[in-house]
């Protein structure tokens, strides 16, 4: 009886939100009158909320202090910053903006996670790269002129996502990356073996340069359509060391620049003036990638309409846009690689008995040595489980970020169309209250039934407490455009490694990773790799 109800308060609740999400959706396009039940909850939420200006939050003198040097939130992360505030403010919050940044609304409130997706609207718009957008606006020469790329927004960006979604998102363009990504980890596996000390089996402490150059070369397999010799210590040119360098201030701009006080909207400062150097250098150099692939491929194979690769296919299509997208996956992709194969690895080597259990199903599923191809790659679903609960426990950002759709409701407050709003749902995850267990590292918490093995917990009582909470690869039509082969890389790259050696770590894990934005460790990776 009580199971039956249960599932009757959620068929009701699903029902009313389906109404909402077919008013609101991105994909359908319904007229007001076709929901009116949808329109007349939402309007009678916001006439009980109270008034905006009475959401709680730190005032712009507070904020100011804050961030100066001897301020509470003076060399804090963003993720300890939002934490102190929700510790002053209660679970949701604003901080306010400064010198011509965004206000941005801060909530810890799963309810308001689901109201904000369902609400965003047929263009909606993700808050945080505003400092890209000015860049990309700013720029002398006419490449971003009516395409702004990932970081657009309005019809523009639906054009700029219709053009790259059928193209990245393809199975069959997905798995042209199989073979590629096979070879980089065996160049990747090499590395290991030669950098390893003989004595211990363990890696040097800076081993994350090296996650970090495997992230590189795998992103720029899609972004650029070749590798560059960063994992076989090739001589790297020039050029090629520059886009390396250059995408180390990329992640550390969105929090100096979006949330940290900043006058860069009205003078160009010293933080800004770096950026903006880093991105044309980046830029120009993707740019002149992109156009010396296509020249090679075309006097290789006399045309290039019929390659296989993203890049080469974007190209045939619009060659701005083949460049566009090319910088848009450097930025998004090394970064985002790199947190979480730092957060895969940790969480193999502190959970040998996790790590045994995904190599049975690799040996037995693919082999010690046998090629992977799609086939095999199918039904891996422990392999898939653990890098999902890798990814619940080190998050490669704090949560998504979306700007409202409507004017709504939320936490019992008026939240005006078009608020920035940053919905800090990953940290939520690290909270026995929104997700039982959540300090342990449990794949098959995301495995679909028990079946018949006994060993396995009841997994629907593992799962977090709303289905909103977790998107790390972000929500909806914002979600991340590279997702498909992302995922394929990164299963490759853990195939690969636990089918070659046992992986352990001997030493503390606190506070292993900074977060601004993204994620970033920045604890010793001496991790021992065992052969097998």
């Amino acid at each position: 009886m009580k199971f039956l109800a249960k599932n009757i308060l959620k068929q009701s609740r699903n029902a009313k939100f389906k109404c909402v999400s077919q008013h609101f959706s991105t994909v359908v396009k319904n007229k007001p009158e076709k929901c009116p039940a949808a329109k007349l909850d939402l309007q009678e939420e916001w006439n009980r909320a109270k008034p905006f200006y009475t959401v709680p939050g730190p005032t712009r003198l507070q904020m100011l202090r804050g961030f100066m040097k001897g301020g509470d939130f003076y060399n804090k992360n963003f993720d300890k910053v939002m934490l102190m505030c929700r510790e002053r403010f209660g679970d949701i919050y604003l901080m306010p903006g400064m010198f011509g940044q965004n206000t941005n609304l801060i909530t810890f409130n799963p309810e308001d996670f689901e109201k904000i997706f369902r609400t965003v609207g047929p263009y909606p718009e993700r808050p945080g790269s505003e400092v890209i957008t000015d860049y990309r606006k700013g720029r002398k020469d006419d490449l971003y002129k009516g395409n702004l790329g990932a970081t657009g927004s309005g019809p523009e960006w639906v054009k700029f996502r219709n053009t790259v979604n059928p193209v990245l998102m393809h199975p069959k363009n997905v798995a042209h990356y199989m073979d590629p990504t096979v070879e980089l980890m065996q160049e990747f596996i090499a590395r290991i073996r030669r950098i390893r000390d003989p004595a211990s089996q363990e890696v040097p402490a800076d081993f994350i340069t090296d996650i970090i150059a495997l992230s590189f070369e795998s992103v720029a397999l899609v972004a650029l359509d070749k590798t560059l010799g960063f994992l076989r210590h090739d001589v790297v040119n020039a050029e090629s060391r520059a886009i390396f360098e250059n995408l180390k201030c990329f992640n550390r701009a969105f929090y100096d620049l979006g949330v940290k006080p900043s006058l860069y909207k009205y003078i160009k400062t010293p933080t800004y003036r770096n950026f903006e150097k880093s991105m044309d250098t980046l830029t120009n150099l993707c740019a002149k990638y992109v156009n010396e692939t296509m020249k090679e491929l075309k006097k290789k194979d006399g045309d290039i309409t019929q390659g296989r690769s993203v890049l080469q296919q974007l190209f045939k299509i619009d060659p701005k846009t083949a460049v566009i997208m090319s910088v848009d996956t450097l930025f998004a992709g090394v970064d985002s690689e790199t947190a979480a194969l730092s957060g895969i690895l940790l969480s193999m080597a502190c959970n040998p008995d996790k790590q045994e259990k995904l190599r049975k199903e690799v040996l037995s599923r693919i082999g010690k040595t046998e090629k992977f191809t799609t086939e095999n790659m199918k039904n891996m679903p422990y392999l898939r489980a653990c890098i999902k609960e890798s990814m619940r426990i080190y998050p490669i950002l704090f949560g998504n970020m979306r700007a409202t759709g409507a004017d709504v409701s939320l936490s019992g407050y008026q939240i005006p169309k078009g608020t920035s709003v940053f919905l800090a749902s990953h940290m939520l995850l690290l909270e026995d209250k929104y997700c039982p267990r959540a300090k342990e590292y449990i794949p098959e918490r995301w495995l679909r039934s028990p079946g018949a093995d006994s060993d396995r917990p009841d997994t629907e009582s593992l799962m977090p407490s709303n289905p909103f909470l977790f998107f790390p690869f972000g929500f909806g039509a914002r979600s991340c455009i590279g997702k498909r082969v992302v995922s394929l890389q990164m299963e490759i790259i853990l195939a690969s490694l636990v089918r070659n050696f046992k992986v352990e770590y001997r030493y503390p894990t606190e506070n292993a990773f900074k977060n601004y934005f993204t994620n970033f460790c920045v604890i010793p990776l001496k991790f021992k790799f065992i052969d097998l």
